[in-house]
């Protein structure tokens, strides 16, 4: 996966090159032929950017470059060996990097021309051995009741084994994005992962990322295995949420869900796009262009989460509604 560059700055020429034309008296052309000397002062732009393997840092850029010597580094961690091949820039990071991990890493190219590039990006440790998840509840908005509260949170089945390290959570209304990225956990199939996204901010809202899963406490803490998001709460009663193996990867699920007032085209872009990508990856069904009646409709309810039922087929039949005060985050039943 490689992630697009969230920073990057240019610095000024190094160099300009001057071409002056020594013409004998004998044999001066004609001036009509001499073309003027094109000077770049362009530096190198970064197209693309991100982690190739567990030890292993790519960025390709626009033009030809070359590495400015000592002035790699990589926090956490050593300094990167940097190697460069036309326009890819290969930056050996020394030792693995911890799966979903935070990491900044900067340094300088310059192109044929001594025009000069410094880059400073963050990027999430690569995860060679994703696990795969499902989303198998909701909860949308705030419950107030006094006997059995509860808030928004997202219960999600593993159904392979793997790292959860830098999977990427996302939750798309008509006026708002919001993202979460998980930190690094090892899981087993058939375990419960409830990622809770209003928490109150009390000290014992923990992730759970080793082998206590009792570790954490507060509002719809459960069996299963706890993370508390601050990235904002989820869309009430109009929205699509979904689960991708990294960033800005590919969905491994979603569920597209709507306030059943809600008619005809969806209006919004960003909507748009998230539900075409999981219509594209056969984690969704529409007809043609997606519109409000191709989701999950429903009667938007504080007191009732949205289901996974279990369908054969993606899209809208896969879902439903709790009864009344029915939320059970963290106990799903046993896999097939």
């Amino acid at each position: 996966m490689i992630e697009r560059p969230i920073a990057a700055s240019a610095s000024p020429p190094f160099s300009i090159l001057v071409v002056g034309l020594l013409c004998l008296a004998a044999c001066v052309p004609d001036p009509g032929t001499v073309s003027p000397a094109v000077f770049d002062l362009k530096p190198p732009m970064v197209l693309e950017a991100g982690p190739v393997d567990e030890k292993s840092f790519v960025l390709r850029f626009d033009e030809d470059i070359a590495p400015v010597e000592g002035s790699f580094a990589l926090s956490p961690g050593m300094a990167p060996w940097a190697s460069a091949e036309g326009e890819e820039l290969r930056l050996d990071l020394g030792e693995a990097q911890e799966a979903g991990r935070d990491y900044v890493i900067s340094g300088e190219v310059r192109d044929e021309r001594g025009n000069g590039s410094r880059f400073l990006l963050n990027f999430s440790g690569f995860n060679g051995h994703p696990a795969k998840l499902r989303i198998s509840e909701v909860q949308t908005s705030k419950n107030s009741s006094l006997s059995r509260p509860h808030r928004d949170f997202v219960e999600f089945e593993v159904l392979e084994a793997g790292n959860l390290g830098g999977m990427e959570f996302t939750a798309t209304s008509s006026t708002k994005t919001t993202t979460w990225r998980f930190p690094g956990a090892a899981v087993a199939r058939g375990e419960v992962v409830v990622l809770h996204c209003a928490p109150e901010g009390i000290p014992e809202e923990r992730n759970e990322t080793g082998g206590d899963l009792g570790l954490s406490g507060g509002i719809d803490a459960t069996g299963g295995r706890d993370f508390w998001s601050k990235a904002g709460a989820l869309p009430d009663s109009s929205g699509v949420l979904a689960i991708a193996e990294a960033p800005e990867g590919r969905p491994m699920d979603g569920v597209f869900y709507a306030d059943g007032s809600k008619t005809g085209a969806l209006g919004d872009a960003r909507l748009g796009t998230v539900v075409e990508n999981l219509i594209e990856f056969g984690l969704w069904e529409c007809a043609g262009v997606p519109a409000w009646e191709d989701a999950f409709v429903w009667k938007p309810s504080s007191s009732r989460s949205i289901l996974r039922r279990g369908a054969s087929e993606p899209g809208a039949g896969e879902w439903t509604v709790s009864a009344t005060s029915g939320q059970s985050p963290g106990r799903v039943d046993p896999l097939p």
